[in-house]
């Protein structure tokens, strides 16, 4: 009986044939851009590294060579630079500049804004200080204040110390408080003269000249000029004319500092002029 024979076939497989099938898998090549950027970054992380680290060494050394304090009036640039915080000798970089202006708005009641600039290690700081301000007189204490009638500051001393200010007779006061409106008696019901009061004379550039001004009586103003000539002018009503009169009489007599004076313009029709007592400017 014939059989099949149940032997496999035998397959030959070439050498390389044989190498082909054992050989590892080729490699795919880098992106030559992909590398280009690794070490452009890794460059540049090392750069930073080594600014970081010469800044954290450097920044001590950068010191404030300079200070400079300008438009302060009332307080000296040693009191400024003691409420800004700062000193010559400080570390630049370590200095909080709107911590200081902060602090300079609060301790300063006559500056309404602070400015600060650094240039080749100087620092300098601007105050504007707010216009216009006043000081008058409460039981036996002086308090200033400005246009707005805000209280600044109340000192038992403040005739000598608000010296440089406009001194004003205000009409009766009920309370003066730091840091809080002026409140008047209760029969006082209006005292927006005072500021139209001070825009005119501002306008007639005479408010530079005025060392104290009455605003107690509403319809009886007067103000002194240059601490030796009482102006006294009534009503707000036809101001224009009224300094106008001051005016032409002044040209024609100018103001003697050794001779006190008042003169009256209240009636536009004539002007009076006559000599008075040290004591009566203020009354």
């Amino acid at each position: 009986m014939n059989t099949k024979n149940d032997t496999p076939t035998r397959i030959r497989i070439s050498e390389e044939e044989a190498q082909m099938q054992v050989r590892e898998p080729k490699r795919r090549k880098p992106n030559a851009k992909v590398l280009r950027l690794l070490r452009l970054g890794m460059l540049a992380s090392g750069a930073v590294i080594v600014v970081l680290a010469l800044t954290m060494l450097l920044l001590p050394m950068f010191k404030i060579n300079k200070i400079v304090v300008e438009g302060n009036s009332y307080y000296d640039d040693e009191a400024v630079l003691q409420m800004a915080g700062i000193a010559a000798g400080d570390e630049l970089f370590g200095w909080d500049m709107q911590k200081s202006c902060n602090a300079i708005i609060a301790a300063y009641p006559y500056a309404s804004d602070v400015y600060v600039s650094i240039e080749f290690f100087t620092v300098k700081i601007e105050i504007v200080e707010r216009p216009t301000v006043m000081y008058a007189e409460y039981q036996d204490q002086y308090f200033s204040f400005d246009r707005d009638l805000r209280v600044l500051e109340i000192k038992t001393d403040g005739e000598e110390a608000f010296s440089p200010f406009l001194r004003v007779k205000l009409p009766m006061l009920s309370s003066v408080q730091r840091g809080y409106f002026v409140q008047f008696d209760s029969s006082v019901s209006d005292v927006s003269y005072l500021n139209q009061l001070l825009d005119i004379l501002a306008n007639r550039n005479l408010l530079e000249d005025v060392t104290y001004i009455d605003f107690s009586e509403r319809f009886s103003l007067s103000f002194v000029l240059a601490n030796s000539l009482k102006v006294e002018i009534g009503t707000l009503n036809d101001v224009d004319n009224k300094l106008t009169l001051l005016s032409e009489e002044l040209k024609q007599n100018p103001i003697n500092h050794n001779i006190y004076e008042s003169i009256d313009v209240s009636n536009t029709s004539k002007t009076i002029r006559k000599q008075i007592e040290a004591k009566n400017l203020f009354e």
